[in-house]
């Protein structure tokens, strides 16, 4: 009999879920994140190419002598691009789980610490239709008018390949230099975290409102092809391809490796999901938490934590009995930005492992930063048996890895999508 998977609903996440010792696959986690198939940068990071806080931690990294260091001068405010239900919020806004100016408290804390304004906003839904936005700007070498963004691993490496990010002055981020861990380092497309540090990593599952499931007489999913028993008009996937069409390989019984996937898994998987468009499935962004909070989706792909600290409190996540994605995210910092500097201090800033730790606490992500595991189970004893952000190692046994993808293989993935979507 295959693992059953664990369920988990708002209103249980905030007063914690209960599952034996989840610690030990943590840094089996995190090794896993990593992988993604990418060309290295420009050596000089040009400007435009062709389309696609306080620390006692000395760096490790030093500077290349060929960059000029950014000027030391807290300049605001801070444009700060980022996904919905991924910062720690408090009062009103942490009860709804929406983001308002002031609702922050490590944003807060920032802003007085070193007196500059955050304009910090929750405008990416997705990787591509985000990078679209600021395309014209970057290929034509102007100002985006963000100064931090946040991207998965697969479009990270795609900006920094591009020569799209500025260089960071790794001395002014001491924070991130020691306090990174060991298995995000070296990346192929950003070895020495040049012009990357991670936010957050995660994982992709199914989440479904328990409530409205019952009501119609619809059993919970405990896998991914359960959802086909769900009506398609009621549900959501991933505007994320890779994403979407990894769980679905996942439930044709392929193993979602980036690097081993073949045109014609790609192929079964769009005709899986055929059936489903035809009876109404929606694609969306991180829309589904609306979606959601209005009752209009019943069950959906969604990323680990978001239902935890922002849905409502019947809405549950499940590691799916086929298993789950895995992916990290990454700040950067967007060519032309004009307030550099006070971004690499927000970097630096997110890499104190006690604000590291403020953060995971609440949006329910596994936090890059070393020391911040032993910051959360001082925040919330009980953090320990979350496999949200510490998974378990039967959870880790069944995670896959599907950013790295040939240009091939993204560009068969990508049409497949188009054709589905109707974009």
């Amino acid at each position: 009999m295959s693992e059953q998977p664990q369920s988990f609903s708002h209103d249980l996440t905030r007063r914690r879920f209960i599952q034996g010792s989840a610690m030990a696959g943590v840094a089996a986690f995190i090794a896993a994140c990593t992988g993604t198939r990418a060309s290295a940068p420009p050596a000089s990071a040009p400007a435009s190419t062709a389309p696609v806080a306080s620390s006692s931690v000395a760096p490790s990294v030093a500077p290349s002598p060929s960059v000029a260091a950014s000027p030391k001068v807290v300049s605001g405010p801070l444009k700060f691009a980022n996904w919905p239900a991924y910062i720690d919020l408090a009062g009103a806004a942490g009860e709804a789980g929406e983001y308002s100016p002031g609702s922050s408290p490590s944003l807060e804390e920032f802003q007085k610490q070193f007196k500059v304004k955050v304009d910090y906003q929750e405008k990416i839904g997705d990787n591509a239709t985000f990078v679209e936005t600021i395309k014209p700007a970057l290929v034509g070498g102007l100002a985006t008018g963000w100064d931090l963004m946040v991207l998965t691993d697969w479009m990270a490496s795609k900006v920094v390949a591009n020569g799209w990010a500025e260089k960071i002055d790794q001395t002014n981020v001491p924070n991130c230099t020691g306090n990174i861990r060991d298995a995000l380092k070296g990346q192929a497309w950003d070895a020495t975290n040049d012009y990357h540090y991670p936010w957050q990593s995660g994982m992709t599952g199914v989440g479904f409102n328990a409530k409205t499931l019952k009501d119609n007489g619809i059993a919970e999913p405990t896998k991914i092809a359960d959802l086909w028993n769900i009506p398609p008009d009621k549900m959501t996937f991933l505007t994320e391809a890779r994403d979407t069409f990894g769980l679905v390989l996942l439930k044709l019984g392929v193993d979602a490796n980036g690097e081993t996937v073949t045109e014609q898994q790609l192929k079964d998987a769009a005709a899986a999901i055929q059936p489903l468009v035809d009876g109404g499935l929606r694609f969306t962004g991180n829309e589904y938490l609306e979606s959601f909070a209005q009752k209009k989706v019943w069950a959906a792909f969604v990323w680990s934590g978001d239902l935890a600290s922002s849905g409502g409190d019947d809405d549950k996540f499940i590691f799916p009995e086929e298993g789950t994605l895995i992916w990290t995210d990454n700040m950067l910092i967007p060519k032309g930005a004009a307030n550099r500097y006070t971004a690499e201090l927000m970097m630096n800033y997110v890499y104190d492992p006690k604000i590291a730790a403020q953060i995971a606490n609440y949006i329910y992500y596994v936090s890059p930063v070393k020391g911040a595991d032993e910051e959360i189970k001082k925040l919330d004893p009980e953090a320990a048996t979350n496999p949200l952000l510490f998974p378990t190692p039967e959870t880790v046994a069944k995670q896959h890895n599907f950013q790295s993808l040939s240009e091939e293989m993204e560009k068969i993935m990508n049409d497949l999508y188009s054709t589905l979507s109707g974009t």
